[in-house]
């Protein structure tokens, strides 16, 4: 089985990295223009737009992305850069942000996604799950840093960059059929959204019959399944969950298969052991009630990690290191508490204001009653 390897610069040592090698015959299934899929894979894990070029050099020739078929496909790709990597939003990994608990907000999540999509959104099923884009065990924390670190790379959004987002967000939610809820959650499948910075929708391989809609959101079989179809549209009248959630978790399952042992060595030596705490570290959960709306399966072990990889490669590559991370985190996380403390002072106030009058008409009162 041959392979293509993509290489990624590592900013904080200057050295090509060789991150992914995938198998031919999986491209084959995601793309008839094999180069523009590699392009969109790359930017989903890397966080950033740019090209290919098959020479290491500054400077060097990119690729036709048009033209280039599957009989002259290269064997390696070197992916270069082209906009300038936004600073790091340390407090979006500040644990104390993220709530596991149940709160109202959760209760209405499953209600809310079912009232939007109404069915599956692939299959049209009535028997289907309010499945989570990112896994909710993740927290609201991660889903917060996702867009923040990767909203320059979106025209529009449907956030607010200025508050937190919950991890139960109607944005973050798509209805599913049980079974393919199930395989969402362990990184089976995922779905790719056209048209994007490097593809269009005729770039991919369609099962249905009639013309090319403009825009399409696609799930594909990361993993070929046996006897299925290994691609489907979502239902034209569904309205597909952002591209900012959908391609990061694109670039997760990338990374879970496809991964190579060069990167996930410099992952685990340089970064694991210094992030894993903030990136991991949650309440407990109370445990659900056997009828709460919107219990779903624990994502993998394998996609949690993968997940943790593609955010801890956003921080290498912008050559954060965990000390300058926890500076700051401590910075903001003081600036919190005194913003806080100031806003409790300012209802106080507010009150004392507010009921001054009538506690001067009490007193009176009890002073000289009638």
């Amino acid at each position: 089985m041959t392979t293509v390897d993509i290489y990624l610069l590592i900013e904080s040592t200057t050295e090509w990295i060789r991150a992914l090698s995938i198998p031919r015959e999986d491209i084959e299934r995601f793309t008839f223009r094999p180069l523009k899929w590699l392009r969109f894979a790359t930017f989903a894990v890397y966080g950033a737009k740019g090209d290919f070029s098959e020479s290491a050099t500054q400077g060097g020739e990119i690729v036709d992305y048009e033209n280039v078929s599957f009989d002259n496909l290269g064997d390696k790709y070197y992916y270069i850069p082209n906009n300038v990597y936004h600073l790091v939003d340390y407090n979006a990994l500040n644990d104390k942000c993220t709530s596991s608990a149940v709160t109202p907000r959760r209760l209405d999540f499953c209600r809310d996604i079912c009232r939007r999509d109404d069915s599956c959104v692939i299959t049209g099923s009535d028997a289907s799950d309010a499945a989570h884009i990112i896994p909710r065990s993740k927290g609201s924390n991660c889903i917060s840093f996702v867009v923040r670190d990767r909203s320059s790379l979106y025209e529009r959004l449907p956030f607010s960059l200025e508050d937190d987002i919950d991890i139960d967000c109607i944005e973050n939610g798509i209805l599913l059929r049980k079974d393919l809820h199930t395989k969402f959650g362990a990184a089976r499948f995922v779905f790719l959204k056209t048209p994007n910075f490097a593809m269009v929708p005729a770039d991919v391989p369609r099962v249905e019959q009639g013309s090319i809609p403009d825009n399409r959101t696609t799930l594909q079989y990361v993993e070929q399944p046996t006897g299925r179809n290994i691609q489907a549209d979502r239902r034209d009248e569904v309205r597909p969950p952002p591209s900012i959630l959908l391609d990061f978790m694109y670039g997760a399952a990338v990374v879970k298969r496809w991964k190579c042992d060069r990167l996930r060595d410099m992952l685990e030596q340089r970064f694991k052991d210094d992030f894993s705490k903030i990136l991991n570290e949650k309440p407990k959960r109370s445990a659900p009630e056997d009828d709460e709306p919107g219990v779903e399966p624990d994502a993998s072990a394998g996609l949690l990690e993968a997940m943790d990889d593609v955010i801890i490669l956003s921080m290498l590559l912008k050559d954060t290191t965990p000390r300058s991370m926890a500076t700051e985190w401590k910075r903001r996380s003081k600036e919190e508490e005194l913003r806080s403390q100031e806003h409790s002072r300012e209802k106080v106030r507010r009150w004392l204001n507010s009921n001054a009058s009538e506690t001067v008409s009490a007193i009176i009162k009890c002073l000289f009653p009638e």
